[in-house]
């Protein structure tokens, strides 16, 4: 591997690009998500966003989350996820049944309680009788909550979930709703005037989201540039800022976003701005130079991804000046595609069909690089198994996989699940980060599969999934390996409710996770399709 020169190749950030050719398809910038115009635009409406009071409907049907045009809603959840990991499709169902005249919808435990009814239930409800049916040693069933609302007919993205205090809030097309997560009731809603385009992975410390919306203008078509601040805690907007129109087709929609202690980075090609997100002051801003950035990362520290000259770096900055500190670039022929971990820093890269993990230092500097064999976007097949880019295209930011986790030492992956007597298992393996040398593996029970998710009390935690019969568990494994631990156990009663979520974003804090749909589809029947579960939680 290359080691970084020493002296940054350019002052200052470089403008976002497309990535470096040969990129693979579900990597980079895809086609513009959900039915978007090809063309650009400019404009935006003059209403400020919309805060919706507690108790006040943001949707049709009171109570649900979204609100926006009429049209189909996604039901039978066509979570087409892509697993970056393996490349592989999948089309994941859930059993629902006709939304109540109140909004809320209801769904049986299992298919074969649903058929033949057609009684309505709430979401409450339904949380409190699969609660009541629950054996001793399971969670309890907290809440869960169903679509119940109008939306575009097209397959829609989650941005989220973001947790601050005791609020998880998440945006999707118009809206940035909060709930409470004791019970999942909603505290507040910001209806936007257009659709979210992009969002940073994370919120900041202190609880706050800068969003992007769309403005549109009629004959351009439309573009991702305005700015919306929001506090997650409250729900009270802040300051709001609009891009001027540049004279590039296209080019506004591929955005990133990154958030860095009390500052935001928007990213755009051609165009990099940093802002201090309690007030909006604009921080820096750059255009394009030598190295054309593609991908920035939440964190503790301000890292980017470029394409260079002489090949991709991973990059860091002082964000309140935009000053390069330090530059590392990727071996010829090779391109970053996801980062794992920004502390340590993780780095996938992939030439071809060949995969490693690089494991860079604090300063810039090549610690060990991890082999993960070969994996093809397009044909699907892979060793290891690592879900990223938001299910899809429902973001461009390069820090969001799961499937993966790391401490100080050691790096942490599922490999490919695989069908053991008619159903799926896997392994975690984890990886020396000093050598790159695997230090061992760790099966998952006989007929499930489980992930890592992240460091928790010097443990790994881990998600084993649901299936038809069984409730998904959380699990811990100790940094020496041996045999999961269970935690939290989801009940039965669940389970096919939560095997219908097999998409979903799992995240456990404080003895209570959080299940959450990631997509939702279009399909033809309105009525069935509202019900689909988009969150379950758990726990005491």
């Amino acid at each position: 591997m290359t080691q970084p020169s020493g002296t940054p190749p350019q002052e200052g950030f470089g403008a976002p690009l497309g990535p470096p050719p040969g990129t693979p398809p579900g990597y980079g910038y895809p086609p513009g998500p959900y039915g978007q115009s090809a063309q650009s635009g400019y404009g935006f409406p003059p209403q400020p966003p919309t805060v919706t009071a507690p108790g006040r409907p943001s949707g049709p049907g009171g109570g649900g989350r979204f609100k926006g045009r009429t049209g189909r809603v996604a039901g039978v959840v066509l979570a087409l996820v892509l697993v970056a990991g393996g490349g592989a499709w999948f089309a994941l169902g859930d059993d629902g049944k006709k939304p109540a005249a109140g909004g809320a919808t209801g769904a049986s435990p299992t298919a074969e309680q649903n058929e033949g009814k057609d009684d309505e239930v709430s979401d409450a409800a339904l949380a409190a009788q699969l609660d009541a049916r629950r054996e001793p040693g399971e969670a309890k069933v907290r809440w869960l909550q169903s679509l119940g609302a109008d939306l575009p007919g097209r397959a829609m993205g989650v941005y989220g979930p973001w947790e601050a205090g005791d609020v998880v809030a998440k945006g999707m097309y118009r809206t940035v709703s909060g709930y409470s997560v004791a019970d999942g009731k909603q505290l507040w809603s910001v209806e936007l005037p257009d659709d979210i385009c992009a969002a940073p992975t994370r919120p900041t410390d202190d609880g706050k989201i800068v969003v992007a919306v769309e403005a549109k203008e009629s004959d351009n078509g439309t573009d991702c540039t305005v700015l919306q601040m929001i506090d997650l805690r409250t729900g009270e907007t802040g300051w709001r800022k609009t891009f001027p129109k540049i004279p590039v087709a296209e080019v506004e929609k591929r955005v990133v976003m990154a958030a860095n202690g009390d500052t935001v980075t928007y990213a755009r090609p051609g165009h990099v701005h940093t802002y201090r997100v309690h007030d909006g002051q604009e921080l820096f801003a750059a255009q394009p130079r030598e190295c054309r950035s593609y991908a920035f990362l939440s964190g503790a520290r301000m890292r980017a991804v470029a394409n260079c000259e002489g090949g991709n770096q991973v990059q860091e900055f002082d964000p309140a000046s935009g000053k390069k500190k330090w530059a590392y670039t990727i071996e010829k022929d090779w391109f970053v595609d996801q980062v794992y971990s920004v502390s340590p820093l993780l780095v996938s890269v992939q030439k071809g069909d060949e995969w490693r993990v690089l494991a860079l230092r604090d300063n810039g500097t090549l610690r060990s690089h991890i082999e993960l064999g070969t994996r093809d976007v397009e044909l699907g097949f892979a060793d290891y198994e690592v879900r990223c880019g938001g299910y899809l295209v429902v973001t461009r930011n390069r820090d969001d996989c799961r499937g993966v986790a790391a401490d100080d030492d050691t790096f942490y992956v599922s490999t490919k699940r695989k069908h053991v007597e008619f159903d799926l298992d896997n392994r975690i393996i984890a990886f020396d980060l000093n050598t790159g040398e695997q230090k061992w593996t760790a099966d998952a029970p006989l007929g499930r599969r489980m992930e890592p998710m992240r460091m928790e009390g010097g443990k790994l935690l881990l998600h084993v999934a649901a299936t038809r019969t069984r409730g998904g568990e959380i699990a811990t494994l100790a940094p020496t390996g041996g045999s999961p631990q269970t935690v939290l156990t989801h009940p039965a009663s669940t389970a096919a409710i939560e095997a219908g979520m097999t998409a979903a974003e799992v995240d456990y804090t404080d003895g209570r996770s959080l299940l959450t749909l990631p997509l939702v589809g279009t399909a033809e029947d309105d009525e069935a399709e509202a019900g689909t579960k988009t969150m379950m939680a758990f726990g005491e």
